[in-house]
């Protein structure tokens, strides 16, 4: 186990906004910082940071803790790595662990397994001649470490028993009774410091699957592994920007042409965990896919995901093969720089792909293609000259002026938009997409939330009953008012309730803001006296009584109409 002290040492000295900021955008709030949440798909900011509690939370998806829950998250590692990552971010070395000794029996474990994987690659000339076919030299079969793995394989198994690693160890590191890779062309998978921790399985002959990924391991978790990364890192940091591709192959072609700024992901979509990870790089990517429908698919997706966390994307176009590997294959080095060099920008490619999914010399055909674009409109709107180009684009394609785009996008109701260049007829463009909730204006309820979280000082200065809100704000208050209540202690029901008081409001709360809160709280302080008096008039007994309080009454309403002037 990792020392107490040690663990509050590095807890202490990461400060958890520089920590989140690496992966995301914050913009501060008061005394605390708020931004898009990381672990769950929101449009609002729902995830908080608190500088002063050393926390996050959002009240989107729930997700909560300190520095290091967040690194192990974010990461998708386990506590003591997280631990050690910080603690090598402000120089804190930890001591070793009994989790430490489990891993490193599997980095043995697979450098060992890879040895003999690699052993039996000469002995078995079909699959050298499969590679050779393949364009690799014998050098290039050598640098990339390709192995194999015989039929009925039990590889695995002997040198798990000769390593001392019993059958609950095995399973936990990827393996079973049987080999998986077995009659498969071996390629090793690393972690970002080069040691293996699993294999790829590429099929040779007939059958399915055709590549077949080692299973999620203690060590290995495809959602935040790229191949190839850990030679790629060092690159993408010099040219400051990263291809993405989507197979082994596709992403050896162009560390083979020299470009070793490539990586691939692992039979998965690009995911938040490898978006981050290569934030830390760069903010410029190179999307190169297969050039088929479910590559464009899986461009379209990527693009969704990378611009609204900041990236420029651009997308390599293979016009004259079909991937990364056959344009190697075809045209060498002088192949792959073209295509790197006539890719096309996120905005334009978003725009063709759609032009040409839909017919828009039809009505219904320009009606699909704008309701399709108009999702598009808010996620290239985080970034106004994305925005801009993805408008021109548009109106390259559709015949549109950009003013009119702009008014088609901003409305529910896309109607009386007339086309002009390159369409026979005119017509109006109507979709069917219900009226989007307007957002409602934040109440005294809301705002106090707001202060709650964000200005703590400033909430202090507002003296108030909570019998004087309405709904689940005097709920929340009568718990929370004089308790310093973590987000993370709030039941589901009452964290929805304080998420959408928070969403209506992105503002700096200033003494104005309070003062205005503080005339709300007397004039409701004051109607609920009045309403106490109406209601004791009701019983009065004499007249003198009902006079004093009609006396009464009257001033109370003075002393409103009074708050009422003053807050002109």
């Amino acid at each position: 186990m990792i020392p107490r002290d040690i663990i509050e040492k590095i807890r202490e000295k990461n400060d958890i906004v520089e920590v989140i900021s690496e992966y995301v955008n914050l913009q501060k709030v008061g005394s605390n910082y708020r931004g898009l949440c990381p672990f769950h798909v929101e449009t609002s900011p729902s995830f908080y940071v608190s500088p002063q509690k050393n926390m996050f939370h959002c009240f989107g998806c729930g997700a909560s803790g300190d520095v290091i829950k967040f690194v192990q998250e974010i990461e998708n590692i386990s506590y003591v790595d997280a631990v050690k990552k910080l603690g090598e971010r402000v120089g804190i070395s930890v001591a070793y662990t009994e989790e430490d000794a489990q891993r490193s029996k599997y980095y043995e474990f697979y450098k060992t397994l890879h040895e003999q994987y690699k052993s039996q690659l000469s002995k078995n000339q079909q699959v050298v001649d499969y590679l050779t076919k393949r364009g690799y030299s014998l050098r290039e079969i050598s640098l990339y470490e390709f192995g194999f793995a015989p039929i009925d394989s039990k590889i695995p198994q002997q040198i798990a028993q000769k390593l001392g690693i019993t059958k609950e160890e095995l399973e936990k590191f990827g393996f079973h009774h049987t080999d998986p890779f077995s009659g498969r062309l071996i390629i090793p998978i690393k972690d970002d410091f080069g040691r293996v921790i699993a294999f790829g399985g590429r099929l040779i002959g007939e059958g399915t699957p055709k590549y077949l990924n080692s299973q999620d391991t203690i060590a290995f978790k495809k959602s935040n592994t790229f191949f190839m990364y850990n030679v790629a890192k060092e690159h993408i940091k010099e040219v400051d920007y990263a291809i993405i591709c989507e197979g082994y192959f596709d992403a050896l072609a162009f560390h083979r042409a020299g470009i070793k700024n490539a990586v691939a992901t692992l039979g998965t979509a690009l995911t938040k965990s490898h978006i981050y990870k290569l934030k830390r790089l760069t903010t410029n990517i190179v999307l190169a896919f297969d050039s088929d429908s479910a590559g464009i698919k899986a461009a379209l997706r990527s693009i969704e995901m990378l611009i609204p966390e900041g990236f420029n994307v651009a997308i390599a176009l293979f016009k004259e093969a079909k991937d990364a590997d056959e344009t190697y294959s075809k045209y060498g080095t002088p192949g792959l720089m073209e295509v790197l060099d006539n890719g096309t920008n996120a905005e334009k490619f978003v725009v063709e792909a759609f032009a040409k999914q839909y017919e828009l010399s039809n009505p219904s055909g320009f009606n699909l293609f704008v309701r399709a674009l108009k999702q598009w409109n808010n996620i290239f709107s985080t970034n106004p000259k994305s925005l801009e180009a993805f408008y021109e684009y548009i109106s390259q394609a559709s015949g549109l002026k950009k003013d009119e785009l702009k008014n088609i996008f901003s409305e529910n109701s896309l109607k009386n938009t007339n086309h002009q260049k390159g369409f026979k007829n005119s017509y109006d463009v109507i979709t069917t997409q219900k009226q989007p909730i307007a957002k409602k204006v934040p109440t005294t309820e809301d705002y106090l939330v707001y202060i709650y979280f964000n200005y703590p000082e400033l909430f202090k200065e507002i003296d108030f009953s909570p019998e004087l809100l309405e709904g689940k704000a005097r709920e929340f208050f009568l718990i929370a008012k004089d308790l310093n209540v973590l987000p993370s202690q709030l039941s589901k029901d009452m964290g929805a309730f304080v998420k959408e008081a928070l969403e209506k409001i992105d503002m700096e709360v200033d003494d104005k803001v309070v003062e205005y809160i503080k005339k709300d709280l007397e004039s409701r302080k004051i109607d609920k006296r009045i309403s106490e008096i109406d209601n004791l008039i009701l019983k009065a007994k004499s007249k003198d009584e009902k006079d004093i309080l009609l006396k009464a009454r009257m001033e109370l309403i003075k002393q409103k109409q009074k708050i009422k002037r003053s807050s002109k």
